[in-house]
């Protein structure tokens, strides 16, 4: 298991750092949604899904991936993993902007001048497609980015935290998979993805606070992933979080920054990290090699 474990690390993290730095070679630095970066981004995160399944290939002790839904019995468990990461940004964003006040736009300027220019609406319309626009990030666009979010999930919760499982306690597993996990992401950051390039330490102030927030909410996807016994509540968390992340941006007059308001700027973690400290004392703390695998297979 060990060697699976090494070499899942290994192809994860080499499938997709190839694929972003060949792309910003042939295309510049990361622009989510723009040019060869909006087929990029989305096929990236099936990177750990291909690394997951050819360390499956690998002869030797495997353990239950989960592809199950497994929703009957745990119905209260998918709505937390559907609605919290909204509650999360949310808290995050409200934090960020007690912090920095002036920052705060109630009126929503910059998402109303959009709206106008290329939808044509008069500025009195415009609350209501803010509305609708909320309403979709929280209810419906988690289940469709669910299908991309899977992608990693089979990588990171359907592999990687049971098979570290193996060997130390749960919880300790899920903490070093979400920073494995933050990890990941560095080359991203480096190219400025997620807060820019104007902070002190950067990149590598970007990276660590990446992989801070990845560990933090990687604790949510974790515990999801052990009471359900499927990737598929993780998977669904975590497409809640990319759908919600962006809440904050709404009511800003700047971008994304290393402060927030995104939920993984170092004032929008915070509740993130409230919550990991909280489902630690509820995860657990004693278990034995190979128990973890077996716990996760029923």
């Amino acid at each position: 298991m060990k060697r699976k474990i090494v070499l899942f690390i290994i192809l994860a993290f080499a499938i997709d750092w190839i694929l972003w730095i060949a792309t910003t070679i042939a295309s510049g630095p990361v622009t989510e949604g723009a040019g060869l970066w909006s087929l990029v981004m989305p096929l990236a995160m099936f990177g750990p899904m291909v690394a997951a399944l050819i360390v499956r290939a690998v002869p030797g002790e495997d353990i239950e991936r989960g592809w199950r839904p497994k929703i009957r019995g745990h119905v209260r468990v998918y709505l937390l993993a559907w609605f919290v990461p909204a509650a999360l940004s949310v808290l995050g964003a409200a934090l960020y902007f007690l912090a920095f006040p002036g920052e705060f736009d109630a009126e929503a300027g910059r998402f109303s001048a959009a709206a106008q220019a290329q939808l044509g609406i008069s500025s009195d319309r415009v609350p209501l497609m803010l509305a609708v626009q909320i309403a979709y990030a929280v209810v419906v666009a988690p289940l469709i980015n669910m299908l991309v979010a899977i992608g990693e999930e089979v990588g990171w919760r359907g592999f990687l935290f049971p098979a570290l499982g193996h060997y130390i306690p749960e919880r300790k597993a899920a903490v070093l998979t979400g920073a494995i996990w933050g990890l990941w992401h560095a080359p991203l950051i480096a190219e400025g993805y997620n807060y820019g390039t104007d902070y002190a330490g950067f990149p590598v102030t970007g990276i660590l606070m990446m992989v801070a927030g990845c560990t933090a909410f990687g604790m949510l996807l974790a515990f999801l992933r052990s009471r359900t016994g499927s990737v598929w509540a993780p998977a669904l968390a975590h497409g809640a979080m990319n759908a919600t992340a962006g809440l904050g941006l709404l009511f800003s007059s700047g971008t994304s920054t290393i402060m927030g308001p995104s939920p993984l700027g170092l004032a929008g973690f915070l509740p993130s990290l409230v919550l990991a400290v909280f489902l630690w004392r509820h995860m657990d703390g004693k278990r034995t090699e190979g128990q973890a695998a077996k716990h996760l297979a029923h």
